[in-house]
């Protein structure tokens, strides 16, 4: 039985190079549909017989990009155009790009544009998901969108394997729960930048195999004392921060992430979908129901109190908020969010992150000086 240094390695490896594990499942005679941020259907890839294959940009510079956006834009949408416009996925049979914000619908009609060689899978959410009608637009759209994923990978997608991908999914999403908690408990064993690599290594992997290797980790670490003695314990809250820039940054200054608010990770992991009944309408109730997110609509707010209350519930010392450059819904609530941390007594600091930037020697001061305080 692979020991938790030998998992973890194996997910850094496959993190660290998705081209290989792309090119892994084209010569398994599989076919690739590329995934983008946010909430995008899954399941409907894998019920396909296909494998879904995040797409969320990559660490570098826009060049080409530059043609078809502002230089005021988010960078994961001009990063994953820019490897679009490189050929760097040429071997997707397909991408799903969604609309869920004004940067992505914009995005994703550049991409169709620009990308011609690799077919663009617009998929379309309500935004007012609370009522019926959000209910029967999401139902529809879904259904559509089960046709044409269909048609991407040569097949029609059989209601039975739908619902076998979804009991996979919610199984999928329940044991990268599990493992955030494990690793939360654990982080003289689990690094930062090994916990982001478990999860970006899911994006990448036939969630199936996945599965099998997460839940090997999770019996490893549950077997283990638990310790978070030496480190500075933090919630993250952002889109995304797996950057190695940074995480090296947050390793350097022994910080355990005891929680998350990151679009990447939890938010992405609260879908629970109802194995029971049409398939398809349980995908569609199941992100009608999603919440505490920037990204979703809510005239509540109810994404700034969850981060007040992921520390107040985690015992954390402090609050990270890695604010994405130029992402207009996490750049709307930052202040409320900060507020909220104020509110409820938790050190806080903000670090402004980009895909593109060359340097992190500004927020390595920044992390530095909040290690002081609340260490």
């Amino acid at each position: 039985m692979a020991d938790i240094k030998e998992l973890l390695e194996g997910f850094t490896e496959v993190a660290d190079h998705p081209k290989a594990e792309l090119d892994r499942h084209i010569a398994a005679g599989k076919k690739v549909i590329g995934v983008g941020p946010y909430y995008v259907l899954e399941e409907l890839v894998y019920a396909a017989g296909a494998i879904p294959f995040g797409v969320w940009g990559r660490v570098g510079t826009a060049s080409k990009a530059r043609e078809y956006f502002p230089p005021f834009y988010c960078s994961i949408c001009q990063m994953t155009l820019e490897m679009g416009l490189n050929h760097e996925l040429d071997k997707l049979s397909g991408i799903m790009l969604t609309a869920l914000c004004d940067t992505l619908r914009g995005a994703s009609q550049n991409f169709r544009v620009g990308v011609t060689q690799v077919p663009m899978i617009f998929v379309t959410q309500p935004q007012n998901r609370a009522t019926e009608a959000g209910r029967q637009y999401a139902i529809d759209s879904y259904t559509e969108l089960k046709t044409t994923v269909g048609e991407a990978c040569d097949t029609i997608i059989d209601d039975d394997k739908l619902a076998e991908a979804i009991k996979l999914y919610n199984n999928w999403r329940a044991a990268m729960r599990t493992f955030l908690a494990e690793a939360a408990k654990h982080p003289a064993l689990v690094s930062v930048a090994q916990r982001a690599a478990v999860v970006d290594a899911g994006y990448y992997m036939d969630k199936a195999e996945h599965l099998k290797k997460v839940e090997a980790l999770n019996e490893l670490l549950a077997a283990q004392p638990a310790s978070t003695d030496g480190f500075k314990k933090v919630v993250l809250s952002g889109v995304y921060y797996d950057i190695p820039a940074l995480t090296q940054i947050l390793d350097e200054n022994h910080f355990a992430v005891v929680a998350d608010d990151i679009a990447k990770e939890s938010r992405a992991l609260q879908l629970q979908v109802s194995e029971e009944g049409d398939p398809t309408v349980a995908l569609a109730e199941a992100f009608c129901k999603a919440g505490n997110d920037s990204i979703l609509f809510d005239e509540n707010k109810g994404h700034v109190a969850h981060v007040a209350d992921l520390y107040k519930e985690s015992g954390a010392d402090g609050v990270v908020l890695l604010l994405a450059k130029f992402c207009d819904p996490e750049e709307f609530d930052a202040p409320h969010v900060a507020k909220a941390c104020k509110d409820a007594g938790a050190p806080f600091v903000q670090i402004e992150i980009d895909q593109s930037t060359e340097s992190y020697e500004q927020a390595r001061t920044q992390l530095e000086t909040f290690a002081d305080i609340i260490g």
